[in-house]
């Protein structure tokens, strides 16, 4: 089976829980990136799966200027700020474990959902 790549947006309280929990299936997934603005947040979820200090970006907007690299962004950043990284992540092809609230408003969660259709990811 081949392992899910993933990139963490939010490395806080809920993003260090989905990585400490995706840690305990190691044949199904690989955290390869981290961005949080907070340098000793990223280092915890980057020791704990072992990637280099260049897959450790300071915001959600640098890590997502790269090539795509993963399969799926988990996006576990305030819960203000999950709107314009899910709509990048989609655009750019990946799959999204997206932290609720999924966005401010109903017309930002639809706008969600239409973009991950178009582009055939699920979220």
């Amino acid at each position: 089976m081949k392992k899910i790549r993933v990139i963490l947006l939010g490395a806080g309280n809920r993003g260090e829980v989905y990585a400490t929990h995706m840690a305990k299936m190691p044949e199904q997934f690989q955290i390869v990136a981290v961005a949080d603005p907070d340098p000793a947040r990223r280092e915890t979820i980057r020791k704990l799966w072992g990637f280099s200090e260049n897959a450790c970006y300071e915001s959600w907007e640098a890590v997502l200027e790269q090539p795509k690299f993963a399969d799926l962004v988990v996006i576990a950043t305030m819960d203000n700020m999950h709107y314009y990284p899910a709509l990048q992540a989609i655009d750019r092809g990946y799959h999204l474990l997206l932290e609720k609230p999924v966005a401010q408003t109903v017309q930002e969660c639809v706008d969600i959902a239409l973009a991950a259709d178009k582009k055939g990811v699920s979220v």
